[in-house]
């Protein structure tokens, strides 16, 4: 595949470079070069600019990194001709937007797929051949060789992503020579096979297949050169001798059997069982006997806890996932991903022990600490010390460097079938090097992020835990039989959060002379709600808050506003209001923070934020920066304006008279459409959750004219044949701008009495007995002088 004429060709598989139809386009300094080379190796990935800033400077960013990662792209947009159609961004993230036409590295990856789908369909080896070779084509070098050479950052993210890119090179190369030493002269390949031995001297199964064409080649003595120069390596270096399918190699070189062993297509590793072998019908050989070497069953699982209960539609979700999975070519991976305290590590260590019989070689588990107090996320040479540790490697065999670390961790397992349990990851990059290489290996992963781009990944999310499991929670935690009532609050305030639960009855057996209900009394406050749930050093506060301090600066200031209504879900317009932005701009924050799982999605396009997470949120030094400047009741200002508008608008197409009153949408910038009586209706009815609690906060804040008004407008929705003709509505009145004091409390009384009663004609009792206790409460709430007025 080739850019069309005069496109754009982003190149990477080599030194890195962008062509503009025949000609190199000129790139800018060193900073813009770094930052382009990430995001053309994880094409379509959207990188955050801290990320970005990471992989141009590491760990020592300087203080104005996020401006000159910003100024850099700003560079490359300026200088590659067209490259704004490509280089796309996604409110504070970038994004390549590219294809295989515009990039090589897409290309390669796409041509990889084809090779197995073919090889699946029964291709012949000649059609898999020249497809590979193809693939290899596209490398002009060494995966970005000018960045990589003068990277001065061992472990930085550019070197490791290219790394990745280079195995799967690898990956392809000894596909392709496996193919032709079937199907072509040995003596062709000895070139290739010697070139890659000396990049990858410790490679046994590279080393297996240039034993066998030098022999087959008549060069026995050659062959046997080989074995003895990766005994010695393998000896000296990591301290272990060849494995079993090596010696095997090395045993049918001896014996003049290597065409007999080609032929009977005998797996690069260590058997146990009596393979029966084709005889080779030149030679009248038959292949040696092989057996299969398991890696000793290792375990490393915690136990599950001993109160897990419910997630059943979960649990079923991951081991059909996970057993279907098994049956293809290559190891699978799951990423269980969900809010801080959801209970992700509970289900997957439940699963996993289900999952154990499947992966008898071996089960494995590691914490990353992508989330933890006091504690860094693991770098990849950390753990995998930790692993081949695990499989009885002493530590001085271990190599120092990360390269060898993979290619070792990768050899020994490389037939085994290994479950591998990742908990707590913050990135594809700290999995990447873990992962195992052998068919029917499952890897799980936890993670407040969605990991999803990490290629072939099962996403299983994990959202609240329902209500009935939470009632049995709570039963198993405190034994015998709660109080109905507190129980039911309980688990009504906690939200379906586990560790919740699981520290309110901490907290509970920990004071002898507290109640149930006195507990539940406690945490009635939503802002000391999170606060209270904390036993020792363990609390809801500490563990949300590690996701809050993740985020951007932009994605802070958003979950602040979003928490001025922290039980209603919204739609982008009404975000944007909240927010002062763009629609636009207003759901690639929200999307974002979905995206480390601080909102959720109860339905495509709505989102809505967990009322612990708003708890926490509303304690952060952020939310009272933002209450201190004013900004609480700009947000809600332009949030009712909003729904005075849209509202305004429904009661117009709906036949009121006099539904130009109030905010019309041309004092709104940003209006969904409703261009009819269906849609003005189906707005209203989504909405109205959201628009009760905008009412409530109305009254605290002072806003009594306009949700007087937003009342009004609602009553007229939900009975548009006799909403207008109460007597609240006829005492109430239209909102007067000029009405002051006691007169608007009265006025908002009214109508919210009204919108109550057509509340309860429509069976909507639950918003109905809210605006009853908002407007009963009212007059007494706010002590209202003329000056409080908002203007």
């Amino acid at each position: 595949m080739t850019s069309r004429e005069g496109g754009l060709r982003f190149q990477v598989l080599g030194s890195v470079a962008v062509r503009c139809g025949d000609s190199p386009a000129r790139l800018p300094g060193t900073v813009a070069r770094r930052v382009l080379t990430v995001l053309m190796l994880s094409p379509g990935e959207v990188l955050s600019t801290p990320r970005l800033a990471k992989a141009v400077w590491g760990s020592c960013c300087p203080a104005t990194a996020s401006n000159q990662v910003r100024k850099a792209v700003a560079q490359l947009r300026q200088s590659i001709p067209g490259a704004g159609a490509h280089l796309l961004t996604d409110g504070p993230n970038y994004r390549l937007n590219v294809g295989a036409a515009e990039s090589d590295l897409v290309e390669f990856n796409q041509r990889r797929l084809q090779v197995r789908k073919l090889a699946a369909g029964g291709a012949g080896e000649a059609q898999l051949i020249q497809e590979l070779q193809t693939a290899l084509s596209l490398f002009r070098g060494q995966v970005a060789a000018d960045i990589v050479d003068g990277d001065e950052l061992e472990n930085g993210l550019i070197r490791a992503a290219a790394r990745v890119v280079e195995e799967r090179r690898l990956a392809v190369q000894k596909e392709l020579i496996s193919l032709r030493l079937r199907s072509s002269p040995p003596s062709q390949v000895i070139e290739d096979l010697r070139y890659l031995v000396a990049q990858h001297p410790l490679a046994e199964d590279l080393r297996a297949q240039l034993m066998l064409a030098l022999s087959l080649s008549g060069r026995q003595a050659d062959a046997l050169a080989e074995y003895a120069e990766i005994r010695t390596l393998l000896r000296d270096e990591l301290g272990i001798d060849p494995d079993h399918s090596l010696a095997q190699v090395h045993e049918a070189v001896l014996c003049g059997d290597a065409l007999a062993y080609l032929r009977a297509g005998a797996p690069p590793r260590d058997y146990e069982q009596p393979v029966s072998a084709e005889l080779d019908v030149g030679r009248q050989h038959a292949a040696p006997r092989v057996r299969k070497a398991r890696v000793p069953a290792t375990c490393t699982l915690p136990h599950v806890p001993t109160d897990f209960v419910g997630r059943r539609e979960e649990v079923d979700n991951l081991l059909r996932t996970a057993r279907a999975g098994s049956r293809d070519q290559g190891p699978l991976l799951i990423c269980v991903d969900g809010m801080g305290g959801i209970g992700k590590t509970a289900l997957a260590l439940h699963a996993a022990h289900r999952l154990a019989q499947d992966c008898p070689d071996g089960q494995f588990y590691v914490d990353l600490h992508g989330f933890s107090p006091c504690e860094r996320p693991r770098e990849p040479a950390e753990v995998l010390q930790v692993l081949l540790g695990s499989l009885g490697i002493e530590a001085k065999s271990i190599p120092a460097d990360l390269d060898s670390q993979v290619a070792m961790w990768r050899a020994r397992l490389a037939d085994s079938k290994v479950l591998l349990l990742l908990d707590n990851a913050a990135s594809e990059a700290q999995i990447v090097p873990l992962l195992p290489p052998g068919n029917g290996s499952l890897t799980l992963i936890t993670s407040r992020r969605r990991l999803y781009g990490l290629d072939g990944t099962e996403p299983c999310p994990i959202s609240r835990m329902s209500a009935g499991d939470s009632r049995e929670l709570v039963g198993r935690l405190l034994g015998g039989e709660p109080e109905p009532e507190a129980t039911e609050l309980l688990v009504a305030y906690c939200g379906g959060l586990p560790l919740a639960l699981r520290l309110a009855a901490a907290k509970l057996r920990s004071r002898p002379t507290w109640t149930l209900p006195h507990l539940v009394e406690r945490l009635g406050d939503m802002r000391r709600r999170a606060a209270e749930l904390q036993v020792g050093d363990r609390s809801v506060r500490s563990v949300l808050q590690l996701s809050f301090d993740a985020l951007t600066e932009a994605q802070r200031h958003a979950l602040c506003v979003l928490a001025l209504m922290p039980d209603a879900s919204m739609d982008v317009y009404e975000a944007a209001a909240l927010l002062g932005t763009g629609p636009t701009e207003a759901e690639l924050l929200l999307e974002g923070l979905l995206d480390v799982n601080l909102l959720e999605q109860p339905r495509i396009g709505r989102y809505a934020l967990h009322g612990l997470v708003a708890g926490v949120t509303t304690g952060t030094g952020e939310f009272e920066q933002l209450l201190r400047g004013g900004g609480r009741r700009s947000a809600l200002r332009r949030l009712l304006a909003h729904h005075l508008a849209v509202t305004s608008r429904s009661c117009l197409l709906l036949g009121r008279p006099d539904a130009g009153s109030g905010a019309g949408p041309g004092a709104v910038p940003h209006l969904p459409e409703i261009n009819s009586r269906k849609e003005a209706m189906e707005i209203c009815e989504r909405e109205l959750p959201a628009m009760v609690e905008m009412l409530c906060a109305s009254g605290r804040e002072g806003f009594f004219g306009p949700a007087a008004q937003l009342a009004r407008n609602l009553r007229f929705v939900l009975s548009p044949d006799g909403g207008s003709g109460g007597e609240e509505e006829r005492r109430g009145g239209e909102y007067d701008g000029g009405a002051t004091g006691s007169g608007e409390v009265e006025a908002y009384r009214t109508a919210l009495l009204g919108l109550a009663a057509a509340c309860r004609r429509v069976s909507l009792l639950e918003q109905s007995a809210t605006l009853t206790a908002t407007a009963t409460g009212s007059a007494g709430a706010r002590g209202v002088r003329s000056g409080d007025r908002v203007p």
